[in-house]
């Protein structure tokens, strides 16, 4: 509460009909419980459970778990839906048996549901999604849906706030595909007590972890040359840089050509790169050149 009333009836706003909702509470004491028996299971197919405060990354496990339907839908109880959002998802899933995750566009709201003019990254192909983890989000968990046989298959949710997210990422990018919408899917609510706002450079140091422990088995890096990299402290950023393109590229000189050349690898490159590294930034400009072609081609 208070923002729980608006998260509900943007689910029964929901232009795909055939869903159900597992509202878990968490230990609240504002009324939240209250007003979800409001809505669950009188006007929303579902239920709530209570009694039961675990962490998240326990209770999302949980939930995943205890789910009866092929697509889980992932939200927060301060968020809004757009009333297409699980029509387009599942369009989206069942038009392509590899994805496992189908995000999509969030403009951020304030508390009083105001918009902020901001954004949470959203790029488009998986490859550039990958690419991006590498550096900053490109995934809005809350926006997410989940085909959950995959879920299970990664080993589900295992550890905990605030990188239960990205470490299941990482796993289930081992066999399968991610794809943001360039719809908007979700209202993202930042207020003073969003987890994602409390203790930023704890959570930081995290996320850069989790990223190392897959270094060498999503970028084909070691765990030293990544932590190398985030520090901007590699002599020759280019290197380490080709390295992972081609580790993700499996062989192919085209494959490798795309992904080197658009614009999320450059992106992350520049970010990762130390100011006085003048071969790797002329580099980058050079490759920045070749992003125009690739981009007509298939998106990888």
């Amino acid at each position: 509460m208070p923002y729980l009333t608006e998260a509900l009836a943007s689910l029964e706003a929901q232009t795909f009909r055939d869903f159900e909702v597992c509202l878990w509470d968490n230990g609240s004491t504002d009324g939240s419980v209250k007003e979800a028996r409001r809505w669950v299971p009188g006007r929303l197919k579902g239920r709530v459970v209570t009694g039961n405060p675990l962490p998240l990354h326990q209770c999302l496990s949980r939930m995943v778990e205890e789910a009866r339907t092929e697509f889980i839908a992932r939200m927060d109880g301060d968020d809004i839906c757009f009333p297409e959002r699980f029509q387009l998802q599942l369009e989206a899933m069942r038009s392509d048996t590899n994805l496992g995750i189908v995000g999509g566009q969030c403009p951020m709201i304030d508390s009083v549901g105001k918009p902020t003019g901001k954004s949470h990254p959203g790029p488009l192909a998986h490859e550039d999604i990958v690419t991006e983890m590498m550096f900053r989000s490109a995934l809005t968990h809350p926006a997410l849906m989940f085909r959950r046989e995959a879920v299970l298959k990664a080993g589900n949710y295992s550890i905990s706030k605030p990188v239960e997210d990205l470490d299941l990422y990482f796993r289930m990018a081992r066999f399968c595909r991610f794809r943001n919408l360039s719809d908007e899917v979700l209202c993202y609510r930042i207020h003073a007590q969003s987890i994602c706002q409390s203790d930023l450079e704890g959570q930081q140091k995290q996320v850069v972890e989790v990223v190392a422990n897959y270094s060498k088995s999503i970028f084909g890096i070691s765990n030293a040359e990544f932590l190398t990299l985030r520090a901007k402290r590699s002599r020759c950023a280019i290197v380490p840089f080709m390295k992972i393109a081609a580790y993700r590229a499996g062989g192919s000189l085209g494959r490798f050509l795309r992904i080197a050349c658009s614009p999320s690898f450059v992106f992350v490159a520049r970010c990762m790169t130390a100011q006085n590294d003048l071969l790797s930034k002329t580099s980058y400009r050079l490759l920045e050149g070749g992003s125009g072609f690739f981009a007509k081609t298939e998106p990888i």
